[in-house]
């Protein structure tokens, strides 16, 4: 090859590595890292995934009971038949019964699930595509549980928050008993209803194990902020994004239009402002799709996670719904801890999106509790509780670790009772 053709070869590739430098610099956003473009395909996740039950209480039919909580071996089995159940035999218009007296039940198979927060009866009725007649009976009520019950035929109720009972539907096909058979032939733990003494008022029903109780501790440990990736997925072309970082330590990505916020705390918040075009009224249930999907684009949904409480604001030109979620531990809550996510959606749009820092978790023993009885008598002993609507086991979170203690409610409190090796 001679030396002209030497050069003349130089010279193209060079002129290629020109270009090719050229269009990186020029397709970056500032900062040191590469580009991960996303596609905004249009991933769905089932909204039922965050109001899983948080227990599913099961009437054995011989005045015994056991509770099936997220890590027991029947609760998956058992929650997607109450679904399909609850679906395709809601066949008729809610019908007040009247309170709820769960002793009607000590007799019956079935079971009841409850979920982690009481939801709106509309949104209720779509979620789990309800095909029953009028519902208006219920607008404005909180479904706190639903119940399938074998009493001859198959019998589905909702009880609300004012713990009324309403039918919403009967039928003869049914496969309620098959489950609540392989659950009995387990032998699982058993619950009995708690009753009052002199010393203690008790609210309701509330079911406590015979068994004792034992529970993992774990160690927490802050999870890495992966800044480039979590951009991306806001930010496809980051040409036209700028990345600004404060004195603070505050990262700032903005188009212009959206904005996209990283703490020094490792949470991170997107604000995009609703175009009049977009603010179209949508219905609570409408909404809550809308954030489901897109936090599930936009970070994902972690193991655990469940709708913790919501709002709406009215507005000129329409409402805005507020939703929250927490993050549990084995379906079992953290008390203390705050908010994983919060998003607001406006219109079709999500208008403000927060997600607070996320640790992962690691075993590092296992804590003997006392018997629900022993807190109780320690909560009257040392809180001076007179009455009680409901005791379970929780978590809270202390010094970098997650501890199980014993959660009584009372008079719209949550009293925490500590294991005494604490």
């Amino acid at each position: 090859m001679s030396r002209d053709s030497v050069l003349g070869w130089t010279l193209i590739v060079l002129v290629v590595i020109s270009l090719f430098l050229s269009f990186t610099i020029w397709s970056q956003v500032p900062g040191n890292f590469s580009v991960l473009k996303m596609a905004y395909e249009d991933n769905k996740v089932d909204p039922t995934l965050l109001v899983k039950p948080e227990k599913i209480l099961v009437y054995l039919g011989n005045s015994f009971h056991t509770i099936l909580k997220p890590t027991s071996p029947f609760y998956d089995k058992s929650w997607s038949i109450s679904k399909e159940l609850l679906s395709a035999h809601s066949n008729a218009s809610p019908e007040l019964v009247g309170k709820i007296s769960r002793d009607n039940f000590m007799r019956i198979k079935g079971l009841e699930v409850f979920f982690p927060t009481p939801l709106p009866a509309n949104l209720l009725k779509q979620l789990f595509n309800i095909e029953s007649g009028d519902f208006s009976l219920l607008d404005g009520k909180l479904i706190d549980s639903f119940i399938l019950v074998d009493d001859g035929q198959l019998s589905v109720y909702l009880v609300d928050s004012e713990k009324s009972l309403y039918k919403i539907g009967k039928d003869s096909k049914q496969n309620l008993n098959s489950i609540i058979k392989e659950i009995e032939e387990s032998n699982p733990p058993l619950y009995a209803g708690l009753t009052a003494d002199v010393n203690l008022k008790v609210v309701g029903d509330v079911y406590v194990s015979l068994a004792p109780y034992e529970l993992p501790m774990y160690s927490l440990k802050e999870e890495q902020i992966q800044e480039e990736q979590i951009a991306s997925k806001f930010f496809p072309d980051f040409s036209i994004t700028r990345r600004i970082q404060e004195r603070d330590g505050t990262v700032i990505y903005t188009d212009g239009q959206q904005g996209l916020r990283f703490y020094g705390s490792g949470a991170f918040e997107y604000n995009m402002p609703v175009p009049k075009e977009a603010k179209k009224a949508q219905s609570f249930y409408e909404s809550f799709v809308t954030a489901v999907d897109f936090v599930a684009t936009h970070g994902g949904w972690p193991k655990d996670a469940y709708l913790s409480s919501y709002s709406e604001i009215k507005g000129a030109s329409g409402p805005a719904h507020i939703f929250k979620f927490k993050i549990g531990v084995n379906g079992f809550k953290v008390v203390n801890g705050d908010d994983l996510i919060s998003v607001t959606v406006e219109g079709n749009q999500v208008k403000n999106y927060y997600r607070n820092q996320s640790f992962s978790i690691k075993q590092i023993g296992i804590l003997d509790l006392m018997t629900p009885v022993e807190a109780l008598n320690t909560a009257v002993a040392t809180k001076n509780i007179k009455a009680i609507e409901d005791i379970y086991p929780a978590y809270i979170e202390e010094q970098d670790e997650l501890k199980p203690v014993w959660i009584v409610e009372t008079e719209g409190m949550e009293v925490i009772i500590h294991s005494p090796s604490e």
